[in-house]
């Protein structure tokens, strides 16, 4: 009987202690894998924290299971590695100081500024009287980079002309916008700083097509050009202002000083200016005849040659006369002209 209780006893020790050993085995196996894979044990939540010495046990170097479990949670840990990747990600994004940078676009708009920059051309706004007869030129429109020109076609009463139809020939280095359906205008502007072509606008109501010609220029620009057709169009205005009645209208290409008073421009050397009192307009005496530029139609004295150029503008050639008489808004007008 004391035999059987002692192998009884010795049995259970013997199986208490190969539990133990299992158990152990077990916990190695297990921190021996974290341990390959550079982690810790993870500490289960409300765990009451060990004793320091308990701690260390089966923790590498030492280090408190919980300081190191803690430690794994949070993955903020600092390494020589991380602080080296943090400054190459710095280095990458931003390779340049602050005043590195602001040295940089300054000399960047340098470089623009003398590569870009040029002198303002000439400002140049035109009237040109287009005849459509045989052998005549076809006006010139000069053009510059960076600058939008208007093309305006008026007839010989000075109407407006609306263009039907245009055609551009070089629509690589040239863009060209008619403004609305029913407009006279044409604006053109340049894509290069080189070329030339030209354009052929066909007017409302008349067969004939007019073409300009179109070169670039970085010196002189045609801001306005106004193409006065010696014809009557749709629009036509017949001015019957004069002393007898008589009606004139130059349909056909006629006294070039006409066209030259209209545009204030291109006057003979000859011309001498003329001092007109009592009404807007004034006065040029050419080759021993007065020519009078006004908004308002004259009444007197009669005119032997008249033109009507865009927004209105009125040009009379008459005999040299000290005294004129204007109809101006409704009322008659006198003028005093001093005459050289």
């Amino acid at each position: 009987m004391a035999k059987m209780k002692i192998n009884t006893a010795t049995l259970a020790f013997m199986t208490l202690a190969l539990s133990a050993t299992t158990g152990y085995a077990q916990e190695d196996d297990i921190l021996s894998k974290y341990r390959a894979q550079g982690g810790m044990l993870p500490v289960e939540a409300g765990s009451p924290p060990a004793s320091t010495a308990g701690d260390k046990a089966g923790t590498p170097n030492g280090v408190p299971a919980r300081a190191m479990a803690d430690f794994l949670a949070t993955g903020n840990e600092m390494s020589d590695e991380k602080i080296e990747g943090f400054n190459e990600a710095i280095d990458s994004a931003f390779p340049m100081t602050p005043e590195m940078i602001r040295r940089y676009r300054k000399i960047l708009e340098e470089n623009e500024r003398a590569a870009q920059e040029r002198p303002a051309p000439d400002e140049e706004i035109t009237t040109s009287l287009i005849s459509l007869e045989p052998g005549e030129p076809a006006p010139l429109l000069t053009v510059s980079p960076s600058i939008a020109s208007v093309i305006g076609f008026y007839d010989a009463t000075g109407a407006a002309w609306p263009i039907e139809q245009y055609v551009l020939g070089n629509t690589e280095n040239f863009s060209a916008v008619h403004l609305g359906e029913n407009s006279n205008n044409i604006i053109l502007t340049p894509q290069g700083r080189i070329g030339y072509t030209n354009m052929v606008a066909k007017l409302q109501g008349f067969d004939k097509p007019v073409t300009v010609r179109i070169k670039i220029s970085e010196d002189v620009a045609d801001y306005r050009r106004d193409l006065q057709v010696m014809r009557m169009g749709p629009n036509a205005e017949v001015n019957n202002a004069s002393a007898g009645g008589m009606t004139t209208t130059v349909s056909e290409a006629g006294d070039g000083l006409l066209l030259a008073a209209i545009t204030g421009v291109d006057l003979p050397k000859s011309a001498r200016a003329v001092n007109v009192m009592g009404v807007d307009a004034k006065g040029w005496v050419v080759d021993g005849d007065l020519y009078l530029r006004s908004r308002h139609a004259l009444l007197s004295p009669s005119w032997t040659g008249s033109m009507s150029g865009p927004d209105g503008i009125r040009v009379y050639k008459i005999n040299p006369a000290s005294v004129a008489l204007f109809s101006v808004g409704g009322q008659i007008v006198r003028a005093d002209i001093k005459l050289p």
